[in-house]
């Protein structure tokens, strides 16, 4: 450990302290001092940003400011059930391969022209990430793109490696808006609205929203990465020996094995009840469906369902391999953003905020595109997003905006880390091959940037005006 960790792990309770001590050690300064700490922590990655998300688990009861059984209930909100799920289903696509085969079949449809390839792998990675982590998905791409790009000549392979890897970032990061499980931001959002509004956003509901957000900006980036393919199409020669690498790779994976169907139609199945979850009461009207309960459903019959051996689609030990850390970070997330709110601090703020007068809509819905976009390049995209929104929310109150439609543009634009390899696990997993600079992230990532602050505050806009 180095001595600048030290010295910011040891400033986070210090500042805690120290903002105690300027309220004579009320709860509430006390509260104000350890969202500081855990914010400063969250920021700069010194301690784990699960470990630091315990915090209210430990700091609140023995502060008196909550008590231990309502933070404990943030800690397992319904949310962090879905997530589990989702995950499960990711282990299971991992486990069995099918998330290859599904990339594969999707390279073989886009075609192996410079265009086809650099779509084919944006629209892999991005339906992948839909449903599996933004990293695993970028982990899961890359050997392929490495493999396809081996096949080519020295020359060639060397102008096409920096997009095609620089798009498997992008797209992992794009995809992960369009579901309601694809992001972490998505469900700290969602399990906002439920803990302090009491209103629930579904599967479906979310659709239309991240799916928007994913297609618009997955076309934007797919022009903005390919200028500089415009004069390198493949010859012949080049485009079939990739065409025969890609062949040669599903037929190595042989038909679907038994595992792989089986795992197919429990994601399959799952994906559509979760769609039309909304007209299920109706047709069985004594069971109450939440996406909680499908996705725990999915994880059921995952862990019971056999292979045709004594052994089940997955055993307990495969969730070793399970990200843990993320559900204990939306639980601390959750607990911070639930304490603060019902603190005397967002009313004061709530106050302070008259002073800006008659502020229109458009400009809240720009302020938080651009906090959501340009502050993850630096910031935990989780961090950011379980930190703003009790502001977000005292602002709505104090205006008179709705919730959701502030909202909008940060929890969408913290999934749009374009510009900086530290910014995103995919952009750092693209990074560590050695093939992109900094600069040519930065060049091509601040276009993509400034796109997603106009696109995410026109479809604030828009939804305003219908709404």
């Amino acid at each position: 450990m180095n001595k600048s960790t030290r010295i910011i792990r040891l400033l986070g309770p210090v500042v805690a302290i120290i903002f105690a001590a300027w309220g004579q050690f009320e709860s509430e300064f006390w509260l104000l001092g350890v969202a500081v700490w855990m914010l400063l922590w969250w920021m700069t990655e010194t301690v784990n940003l699960a470990v630091t998300a315990l915090l209210p688990l430990l700091m609140f009861p023995l502060l008196s400011i909550a008590d231990a059984k309502s933070m404990g209930a943030f800690y397992a909100h319904p949310l962090v059930y879905l997530f589990f799920g989702g995950f499960v289903l990711a282990l299971a696509l991992e486990k069995t391969a099918l998330h290859y085969r599904i990339a594969l079949w999707i390279l073989n449809k886009t075609g192996t022209q410079d265009y086809g390839l650099l779509a084919g792998f944006m629209i892999s990675t991005g339906f992948m990430s839909m449903w599996i982590s933004n990293t695993a998905t970028s982990i899961m791409m890359l050997p392929i793109a490495t493999s396809v790009l081996a096949v080519l000549p020295k020359k060639k392979s060397a102008s096409l490696s920096r997009p095609i890897l620089l798009s498997i970032a992008w797209s992992a990061n794009i995809g992960g808006m369009a579901t309601l499980i694809g992001t972490p931001p998505n469900l700290i959002f969602a399990g906002f609205l439920s803990e302090r509004l009491d209103r629930e956003i579904g599967f479906v509901e979310w659709l239309p929203i991240g799916l928007t957000a994913t297609f618009i900006l997955g076309i934007t980036a797919f022009f903005v990465l390919r200028r500089g393919l415009s004069d390198s199409e493949l010859s012949e020669e080049q485009e079939y020996q990739t065409s025969i690498w890609l062949k040669e790779e599903w037929t190595k994976l042989g038909p679907l094995n038994v595992e792989q169907k089986k795992v197919g139609i429990i994601f399959v199945s799952t994906a559509v009840l979760w769609i039309v979850r909304p007209y299920l009461g109706q047709v069985f009207t004594e069971l109450n469906w939440t996406d909680t309960g499908i996705s725990l459903m999915a994880a059921l019959l995952l862990f019971s369902v056999g292979t045709g051996s004594k052994k089940a689609l997955l055993d307990w030990s495969d969730t070793t391999k399970l990200p843990w850390g993320i559900l204990l970070l939306f639980g601390g997330g959750l607990a911070l953003a639930g304490t603060l709110q019902d603190s005397t601090w967002f009313d004061q703020l709530s106050t302070s905020l008259q002073s800006f007068g008659d502020v229109s809509l458009l400009f809240w819905l720009i302020v938080m595109a651009v906090l959501g976009v340009f502050a993850t390049e630096l910031l935990s995209n989780m961090a950011l997003v379980s930190a703003l929104l009790p502001l977000v929310l005292t602002i709505s109150i104090a205006f008179g905006f709705s919730m959701e439609l502030i909202s909008i543009p940060l929890v969408l634009g913290a999934s749009c880390a374009f510009m900086l390899p530290m910014a995103t696990p995919p952009n750092a997993i693209v990074f560590s091959t050695g093939k992109l600079t900094i600069p040519y992230m930065v060049s091509r990532g601040i276009v993509m940037n400034v796109i997603s602050v106009i696109v995410l505050v026109l479809m604030g806009y828009v939804m305003s005006l219908m709404a």
